[in-house]
Protein backbone atom coordinates (compact mmCIF):
# COMPACT_ATOMS: atom_id res chain seq x y z
CA UNK A 1 0.00 0.00 0.00
CA UNK A 2 1.40 3.42 -1.12
CA UNK A 3 0.90 6.57 0.63
CA UNK A 4 -1.84 7.39 -1.33
CA UNK A 5 -3.42 4.25 -0.92
CA UNK A 6 -3.13 4.57 2.80
CA UNK A 7 -4.65 8.33 2.60
CA UNK A 8 -7.81 6.93 0.37
CA UNK A 9 -8.19 3.97 3.07
CA UNK A 10 -7.87 6.11 6.27
CA UNK A 11 -10.92 8.46 4.00
CA UNK A 12 -13.01 5.25 3.91
CA UNK A 13 -12.36 4.64 7.80
CA UNK A 14 -13.96 8.08 9.14
CA UNK A 15 -16.91 8.15 6.74
CA UNK A 16 -20.36 8.14 8.74
CA UNK A 17 -22.80 5.25 9.13
CA UNK A 18 -26.24 5.46 7.79
CA UNK A 19 -27.19 4.68 11.16
CA UNK A 20 -25.31 8.20 12.14
CA UNK A 21 -27.50 10.12 9.86
CA UNK A 22 -30.39 8.60 10.76
CA UNK A 23 -30.34 8.97 14.61
CA UNK A 24 -28.88 12.67 13.85
CA UNK A 25 -32.40 13.40 11.89
CA UNK A 26 -34.34 11.64 14.75
CA UNK A 27 -32.88 13.84 17.49
CA UNK A 28 -33.14 16.85 15.27
CA UNK A 29 -36.81 16.38 14.71
CA UNK A 30 -37.49 15.94 18.00
CA UNK A 31 -35.73 18.56 19.12
CA UNK A 32 -37.38 21.19 16.36
CA UNK A 33 -40.68 19.78 17.09
CA UNK A 34 -40.09 20.90 21.13
CA UNK A 35 -38.90 24.18 20.40
CA UNK A 36 -41.92 24.95 17.88
CA UNK A 37 -44.51 23.82 21.28
CA UNK A 38 -42.62 26.40 23.18
CA UNK A 39 -41.29 29.18 21.01
CA UNK A 40 -42.49 30.61 17.56
CA UNK A 41 -39.65 28.76 15.26
CA UNK A 42 -39.34 29.79 12.25
CA UNK A 43 -37.07 27.14 10.75
CA UNK A 44 -34.45 24.48 12.26
CA UNK A 45 -31.91 23.34 9.99
CA UNK A 46 -28.35 21.53 9.91
CA UNK A 47 -25.39 23.59 10.08
CA UNK A 48 -21.40 23.25 9.63
CA UNK A 49 -20.02 19.68 9.17
CA UNK A 50 -23.57 18.03 9.12
CA UNK A 51 -24.27 20.92 5.72
CA UNK A 52 -20.99 20.58 4.45
CA UNK A 53 -20.81 16.59 4.26
CA UNK A 54 -17.36 16.98 6.53
CA UNK A 55 -19.02 14.88 9.63
CA UNK A 56 -16.68 12.07 10.53
CA UNK A 57 -17.75 8.40 12.27
CA UNK A 58 -18.05 7.95 16.04
CA UNK A 59 -17.03 11.71 16.69
CA UNK A 60 -18.92 14.89 15.04
CA UNK A 61 -21.94 16.57 16.56
CA UNK A 62 -25.01 17.63 15.33
CA UNK A 63 -25.17 21.72 14.96
CA UNK A 64 -28.54 22.89 14.03
CA UNK A 65 -29.38 26.80 13.43
CA UNK A 66 -32.75 27.27 15.20
CA UNK A 67 -34.27 30.87 14.10
CA UNK A 68 -36.68 32.16 16.84
CA UNK A 69 -39.24 34.88 15.63
CA UNK A 70 -37.80 38.31 17.29
CA UNK A 71 -40.59 38.57 19.62
CA UNK A 72 -39.45 34.96 21.31
CA UNK A 73 -36.28 36.93 22.49
CA UNK A 74 -37.48 40.86 22.53
CA UNK A 75 -38.40 43.22 25.63
CA UNK A 76 -39.83 46.39 24.62
CA UNK A 77 -37.89 47.34 21.68
CA UNK A 78 -34.65 45.62 21.74
CA UNK A 79 -33.39 42.12 22.06
CA UNK A 80 -33.02 40.69 25.26
CA UNK A 81 -29.60 40.00 26.65
CA UNK A 82 -28.42 37.10 24.55
CA UNK A 83 -27.53 34.52 27.90
CA UNK A 84 -31.03 34.97 28.78
CA UNK A 85 -32.02 33.92 25.71
CA UNK A 86 -30.18 30.76 25.68
CA UNK A 87 -31.00 30.14 29.22
CA UNK A 88 -34.62 29.86 27.71
CA UNK A 89 -34.11 27.18 25.32
CA UNK A 90 -32.04 25.37 27.51
CA UNK A 91 -35.08 25.20 30.16
CA UNK A 92 -37.42 24.52 27.58
CA UNK A 93 -35.15 21.16 25.90
CA UNK A 94 -33.94 20.39 29.74
CA UNK A 95 -38.02 19.75 30.20
CA UNK A 96 -38.28 17.91 27.40
CA UNK A 97 -35.11 15.87 27.73
CA UNK A 98 -35.03 15.14 31.36
CA UNK A 99 -32.41 12.28 31.57
CA UNK A 100 -30.31 13.97 28.75
CA UNK A 101 -27.56 16.29 30.29
CA UNK A 102 -28.40 19.31 28.58
CA UNK A 103 -26.28 23.09 29.01
CA UNK A 104 -25.17 26.15 27.76
CA UNK A 105 -22.24 25.47 26.07
CA UNK A 106 -20.69 28.91 24.70
CA UNK A 107 -23.09 30.00 22.33
CA UNK A 108 -25.22 27.39 21.89
CA UNK A 109 -27.30 24.79 23.84
CA UNK A 110 -25.97 21.46 23.65
CA UNK A 111 -27.96 18.16 24.18
CA UNK A 112 -26.28 14.87 25.31
CA UNK A 113 -28.07 12.27 24.15
CA UNK A 114 -28.54 8.11 25.73
CA UNK A 115 -26.87 7.16 22.29
CA UNK A 116 -24.10 8.92 22.10
CA UNK A 117 -24.82 11.35 19.80
CA UNK A 118 -25.04 14.92 20.75
CA UNK A 119 -26.69 17.94 19.32
CA UNK A 120 -25.63 21.46 19.86
CA UNK A 121 -28.50 24.33 19.00
CA UNK A 122 -27.60 27.89 18.23
CA UNK A 123 -30.31 29.96 18.49
CA UNK A 124 -30.42 32.87 16.46
CA UNK A 125 -32.79 35.60 14.80
CA UNK A 126 -33.18 37.07 11.71
CA UNK A 127 -31.59 40.18 11.10
CA UNK A 128 -31.01 41.40 7.42
CA UNK A 129 -30.01 40.46 3.60
CA UNK A 130 -26.39 39.95 2.25
CA UNK A 131 -27.63 39.77 -1.23
CA UNK A 132 -29.57 37.06 -1.57
CA UNK A 133 -28.37 35.66 1.66
CA UNK A 134 -30.15 35.88 4.63
CA UNK A 135 -28.06 36.80 8.15
CA UNK A 136 -28.91 36.24 11.64
CA UNK A 137 -28.34 37.32 14.69
CA UNK A 138 -26.64 34.92 17.45
CA UNK A 139 -25.00 34.99 20.79
CA UNK A 140 -21.32 36.33 20.97
CA UNK A 141 -20.81 34.62 24.19
CA UNK A 142 -20.84 37.88 26.34
CA UNK A 143 -24.80 38.98 26.35
CA UNK A 144 -24.47 40.47 23.44
CA UNK A 145 -25.46 39.22 19.36
CA UNK A 146 -23.39 38.78 16.58
CA UNK A 147 -23.94 38.30 12.86
CA UNK A 148 -23.91 34.95 10.78
CA UNK A 149 -25.00 33.76 7.63
CA UNK A 150 -24.60 29.87 7.48
CA UNK A 151 -26.23 29.95 3.88
CA UNK A 152 -23.64 32.01 2.24
CA UNK A 153 -20.43 30.28 4.26
CA UNK A 154 -22.09 27.08 2.95
CA UNK A 155 -22.04 28.19 -0.47
CA UNK A 156 -18.80 29.49 0.35
CA UNK A 157 -17.32 25.86 1.43
CA UNK A 158 -19.44 24.22 -1.47
CA UNK A 159 -17.73 26.36 -4.06
CA UNK A 160 -14.09 25.85 -3.26
CA UNK A 161 -15.06 22.18 -2.72
CA UNK A 162 -16.38 21.97 -6.39
CA UNK A 163 -12.99 24.02 -7.31
CA UNK A 164 -10.84 21.56 -5.61
CA UNK A 165 -12.86 18.31 -7.60
CA UNK A 166 -14.32 17.11 -3.80
CA UNK A 167 -10.56 17.21 -2.44
CA UNK A 168 -12.16 20.11 0.42
CA UNK A 169 -14.25 18.37 1.92
CA UNK A 170 -11.93 14.67 2.40
CA UNK A 171 -9.04 17.11 3.90
CA UNK A 172 -11.88 18.41 6.11
CA UNK A 173 -12.31 15.42 7.24
CA UNK A 174 -8.55 14.46 7.81
CA UNK A 175 -8.30 17.13 10.01
CA UNK A 176 -10.99 16.51 11.97
CA UNK A 177 -10.01 13.02 12.84
CA UNK A 178 -6.48 14.29 12.94
CA UNK A 179 -7.58 16.60 16.00
CA UNK A 180 -9.51 13.47 17.59
CA UNK A 181 -6.69 11.45 17.41
CA UNK A 182 -4.59 13.90 19.61
CA UNK A 183 -3.71 13.37 23.39
CA UNK A 184 -5.57 15.08 24.58
CA UNK A 185 -7.98 16.27 21.88
CA UNK A 186 -7.35 19.34 20.30
CA UNK A 187 -9.80 21.94 20.79
CA UNK A 188 -10.17 23.56 16.98
CA UNK A 189 -13.25 24.56 15.23
CA UNK A 190 -14.46 23.13 12.90
CA UNK A 191 -15.73 25.84 11.02
CA UNK A 192 -12.31 27.44 11.28
CA UNK A 193 -10.87 24.72 9.67
CA UNK A 194 -13.15 24.58 6.67
CA UNK A 195 -12.82 28.45 6.08
CA UNK A 196 -9.10 28.19 6.33
CA UNK A 197 -9.42 25.26 3.33
CA UNK A 198 -11.52 27.65 1.48
CA UNK A 199 -10.16 30.29 1.56
CA UNK A 200 -6.39 29.77 1.10
CA UNK A 201 -6.83 27.50 -1.56
CA UNK A 202 -5.35 24.95 0.13
CA UNK A 203 -6.81 21.94 -2.10
CA UNK A 204 -6.82 23.35 -5.40
CA UNK A 205 -5.06 21.84 -8.15
CA UNK A 206 -3.55 18.92 -9.19
CA UNK A 207 -2.91 17.61 -5.10
CA UNK A 208 -2.36 14.53 -3.51
CA UNK A 209 -3.88 14.15 0.38
CA UNK A 210 -0.72 13.96 1.65
CA UNK A 211 0.24 17.53 0.28
CA UNK A 212 -3.00 18.97 1.31
CA UNK A 213 -2.45 17.38 4.75
CA UNK A 214 1.05 19.47 4.39
CA UNK A 215 -0.36 22.88 3.36
CA UNK A 216 -3.30 23.16 5.63
CA UNK A 217 -1.08 22.21 8.66
CA UNK A 218 1.31 24.61 8.00
CA UNK A 219 -1.43 27.29 7.22
CA UNK A 220 -2.29 26.78 10.04
CA UNK A 221 0.27 27.07 11.90
CA UNK A 222 1.67 29.89 10.15
CA UNK A 223 -1.71 32.00 11.55
CA UNK A 224 -0.52 30.75 14.78
CA UNK A 225 -4.18 29.21 15.35
CA UNK A 226 -5.59 32.57 15.51
CA UNK A 227 -9.10 33.53 14.33
CA UNK A 228 -9.11 34.68 10.68
CA UNK A 229 -11.12 37.32 9.26
CA UNK A 230 -14.81 36.27 7.93
CA UNK A 231 -14.01 36.97 4.02
CA UNK A 232 -17.43 38.53 3.94
CA UNK A 233 -17.39 40.81 7.32
CA UNK A 234 -20.48 39.97 9.01
CA UNK A 235 -19.09 37.87 11.69
CA UNK A 236 -15.76 40.17 12.30
CA UNK A 237 -13.42 36.96 12.99
CA UNK A 238 -13.66 33.85 13.17
CA UNK A 239 -11.96 31.90 15.92
CA UNK A 240 -9.93 28.85 15.93
CA UNK A 241 -10.33 27.99 19.48
CA UNK A 242 -12.36 29.64 22.47
CA UNK A 243 -9.35 30.33 25.12
CA UNK A 244 -5.55 31.39 25.20
CA UNK A 245 -4.53 28.35 26.96
CA UNK A 246 -6.77 26.51 23.99
CA UNK A 247 -4.67 28.46 21.44
CA UNK A 248 -0.90 27.41 22.84
CA UNK A 249 -2.07 23.48 22.90
CA UNK A 250 -3.87 23.83 19.35
CA UNK A 251 -0.73 25.66 17.78
CA UNK A 252 2.06 23.37 19.63
CA UNK A 253 0.29 20.15 18.27
CA UNK A 254 -0.33 21.73 14.84
CA UNK A 255 3.33 22.89 14.83
CA UNK A 256 5.05 18.91 16.10
CA UNK A 257 2.33 17.75 13.12
CA UNK A 258 3.46 20.33 10.34
CA UNK A 259 6.76 19.17 10.72
CA UNK A 260 6.17 15.30 10.81
CA UNK A 261 4.21 16.11 7.83
CA UNK A 262 6.96 17.70 6.17
CA UNK A 263 9.27 15.07 6.98
CA UNK A 264 6.83 12.50 5.42
CA UNK A 265 6.55 14.44 2.03
CA UNK A 266 10.59 14.28 1.70
CA UNK A 267 10.41 10.56 2.39
CA UNK A 268 7.90 9.71 0.03
CA UNK A 269 9.89 12.00 -2.39
CA UNK A 270 12.45 10.33 -2.22
CA UNK A 271 10.50 6.63 -2.35
CA UNK A 272 11.29 5.62 1.48
CA UNK A 273 7.25 4.92 1.68
CA UNK A 274 8.08 2.86 4.84
CA UNK A 275 9.42 6.20 6.31
CA UNK A 276 6.54 8.52 4.77
CA UNK A 277 4.23 5.78 6.39
CA UNK A 278 6.06 5.75 9.88
CA UNK A 279 5.82 9.52 9.72
CA UNK A 280 2.20 10.04 8.86
CA UNK A 281 1.60 7.42 11.78
CA UNK A 282 3.11 9.67 14.34
CA UNK A 283 0.98 12.65 12.99
CA UNK A 284 -2.52 10.68 13.20
CA UNK A 285 -1.26 9.14 16.96
CA UNK A 286 -0.77 5.03 15.37
CA UNK A 287 -4.17 5.85 13.39
CA UNK A 288 -2.57 5.46 10.01
CA UNK A 289 -3.19 2.83 7.39
CA UNK A 290 -0.41 0.65 6.90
Amino acid sequence: MNISESFAELISRIQPLQSEFDAARQHRDTIQTRLEKEFEVSSCRPIGSSAHGTSIRDFSDTDLLAVFRKTAFTWGDSLINSDTALEKVCVALAERYPYSDVYKDGISIAVSFSDGRHVDVVPAVFDSMHEKWPIYLIADGVGGWMGTSPALYDAYIASANRESGGKLTYVAQLMKFWRECREPRIPLSSFHIEMVLAYEDVCKGVKAYSECMLEILRSLARRECRAMRDPYGIAGNIPAVRTESQRERALASVTNSRNHADSALVAENSSDVQEARKQWDIVFNGEFPW
